[in-house]
């Protein structure tokens, strides 16, 4: 009698051991699929961030590494304050959260709304061209242009100057910054455009 109890509490207590064998089974399974799905979180955030560093990388143009090229007259001269240049780099860049640049076929009637014959003037200079991400404000992609396309020493004295600012074609807002050259050292600088009216007073184009 006494060697079946001890036998009916051996079996209760093995399954007792039985069931929490089964319930530390399934605990070390859920630790672990949560370890492996923090983990693929953790390498995915840091995917995304040097993705979104990459992408700040590629705003940069070494200005310092382009090479010398004479102003070129035909078949338009665009002049900046009265000085030929020669556009080296063209930067684009909607304004505003979620907004973004027309596709490719449309941009280039927008050019032409802001400057007469500038894709004519862009076939002829070659520059290297950017479409920028949206830019929150005028002022924030002004200063950025100037940092990630900086020419030396500011333009002083050298060949080089810069343009930045907003432009307004058809009612919608744009903003476009330039790099340019000349052919003897100038004076113009980085030229920052208050206003959109003011690129009138900046720029002009003359037909060969």
């Amino acid at each position: 009698m006494v060697l079946q109890q001890r036998n009916r509490l051996f079996l209760k207590q093995g399954g007792n051991l039985e069931l929490l064998n089964e319930t530390g089974i399934w605990i070390g399974a859920g630790v672990l699929l949560f370890c492996l799905l923090f983990v693929g979180w953790f390498l995915s955030g840091r995917k995304d961030t040097s993705d979104h560093s990459e992408r700040e990388v590629n705003l940069t143009i070494d200005i310092e590494q382009l090479p010398t090229l004479p102003v070129t007259t035909i078949p338009f001269r665009l002049e900046i304050y009265g000085s030929p240049v020669r556009i080296r780099a063209l930067v684009l860049a909607p304004i505003g959260r979620g907004q973004t640049l027309p596709s490719k076929e449309h941009l280039g009637n927008i050019l032409n709304h802001f400057i007469p014959n500038f894709t004519s003037i862009l076939d002829s200079h070659h520059p290297i061209f950017r479409r920028w991400p949206e830019q929150l404000s005028t002022s924030g992609f002004i200063q950025s242009f100037f940092n990630n396309l900086a020419i030396p020493n500011k333009g002083q004295g050298t060949i080089w100057c810069s343009i930045a600012g907003t432009i307004e074609v058809v009612g919608s807002s744009y903003l476009i910054g330039m790099v340019c050259s000349t052919d003897t050292p100038n004076s113009l600088s980085q030229i920052t455009v208050e206003r959109p009216g003011q690129w009138l007073d900046i720029l002009r184009v003359h037909q060969a």
